[in-house]
């Protein structure tokens, strides 16, 4: 559920938020354990049709589709790519909650169900056209509130799981559940963007998009009834950690402050030219919903075959070797998006094909990394405060490619068949940073 990666345990943190030898990992029974990792692969299968509809997590071809219905420009997307922090920032309030209430589960069940169930309102926008002009306006608001109580949601999960999976299980499970998530994903994707293309050609945008957001509201009342039903191992802890230590305890670590700016630094050099890409797909290379959804589905496919095999490779050779390598392999993905063309879109192929090799391995990789180094005393507030840190770089990157995307508006060189325009130039952008990113991980993991 949530976006985030990764501390460390010890060096001069006060007492109470040490990690604890005497903790075991989870007090369930093995039996109990078991379920509830077979529960939590339904709830993600059924969570991330919700979330690769409306985009909850890392946005999605309909998220900027319906911002652009909306009358959103270049400003409001980069706007948009930098909401994700609020969910971020929010973090900390879950991890204060989770120390306050002692119970990860209601925090999951009710604030993923709240944020889930805003789409309520955001789907009816488009309808409501005595608000002159202002749904625009009211559309980021409500989605800021939607990502603010993910962010609660998502940190009660990750801590929730890391109790739950058992350590040296963790790179086979999470293979095996993303497997098996991607399926849902590809089929959500698919029947989402045919729907939206059906209705587009009818010109009856606004309906297409009230349904499969209607769908997406109906996904999310399913996956909190098997949240509900997944059990939950004791929140492992000797007292409750005041508020400030949450704050300041793994700021005292190295450890974690280097890999918190370096979660930062990815984050912004990712971010950047992330919000774009889409936008560029449906207005520069006159793409349809269904080939951006298709796009997508190539990705989740190829991911299928690989995520079993990067579980085991991160089990044996380490989260630190297949990040790097992972990294190394996404440093050419955004051009598949510059060198295309509206009559050719091959690179755009390839991107999507290679997007399903290296990107599982950043992603699970950054994650295992993060239930590894976070003490399970005080876990939620480790995982809160990477959150914020990242969630800064997210924040910056968002303002920051809106700002480069709106002044270079009317930048367009022809090289070739080639046009670099001002969106490609951040895709460029990004790609560069993702190689000076490769020898940081290499370095700092």
């Amino acid at each position: 559920m949530a976006n985030v990666r990764s501390p460390m345990a010890a060096e001069t943190a006060p007492p109470t938020s040490q990690p604890s030898a005497e903790i075991p990992e989870t007090r369930l029974a093995p039996s109990v354990v078991q379920r509830g990792l077979r529960v939590s692969i339904v709830e993600g299968m059924l969570a991330t049709v919700t979330i690769s509809i409306t985009g909850a997590i890392g946005g999605s071809v309909f998220l900027t589709g319906f911002a652009l219905l909306l009358g959103a420009n270049t400003f409001h997307l980069g706007l948009l790519g930098a909401l994700p922090f609020i969910g971020q920032l929010f973090q900390f309030a879950g991890a204060y909650l989770e120390e306050r209430v002692g119970q990860r589960r209601p925090l999951v069940l009710y604030s993923a169900l709240g944020g889930r169930l805003i789409w309520l309102l955001l789907l009816a926008l488009p309808f409501l056209t005595f608000l002159n002009g202002a749904q625009l306006a009211i559309f980021l608001v409500a989605l800021g509130f939607s990502y603010a109580l993910n962010g609660i949601a998502g940190n009660a999960w990750l801590s929730w799981m890391s109790d739950l999976v058992p350590p040296n299980q963790r790179g086979r499970y999470f293979g095996l559940r993303n497997t098996l998530v991607g399926i849902s994903t590809m089929a959500a994707t698919y029947v989402a963007g045919w729907l939206l293309d059906h209705f587009r050609a009818q010109q009856q945008d606004t309906l297409g998009y009230a349904l499969i957001f209607g769908i997406a509201v109906l996904f999310a009342l399913a996956s909190a009834v098997a949240t509900s039903m997944q059990p939950e191992p004791p929140l492992q802890r000797k007292e409750r950690i005041p508020l400030k230590t949450m704050v300041q305890a793994p700021l005292r670590l190295a450890r974690f402050r280097t890999f918190a700016l370096v979660g930062a630094s990815w984050a912004v050099v990712t971010g950047i030219a992330g919000p774009f890409f889409f936008a560029y797909g449906l207005n520069t290379l006159n793409l349809s919903y269904a080939v951006l959804a298709l796009t997508g589905i190539v990705t989740s496919g190829v991911s299928l075959l690989t995520q079993p095999y990067i579980g085991r490779l991160q089990d044996t050779l380490g989260n630190r070797r297949v990040i790097t390598l992972s990294c190394l392999g996404v440093v050419l993905l955004p051009w598949g998006w510059t060198l295309s063309t509206p009559t050719n879109i091959i690179p755009l192929w390839l991107t999507a094909i290679f997007s399903g090799v290296f990107w599982p391995g950043i992603n699970q990789g950054l994650l295992n990394v993060l239930m590894e180094r976070a003490p399970a005393e005080g876990r939620g507030a480790f995982l809160a405060s990477y959150a914020v840190v990242t969630g800064v770089g997210t924040l910056l990157s968002g303002i920051i490619g809106g700002a480069l995307a709106a002044a270079l508006g009317s930048v367009s060189w022809a090289i070739g068949p080639v046009i670099i325009t001002n969106l490609s130039l951040l895709f460029v952008i990004s790609s560069i940073g993702r190689l000076v990113m490769t020898w940081v991980f290499w370095r700092t993991l």
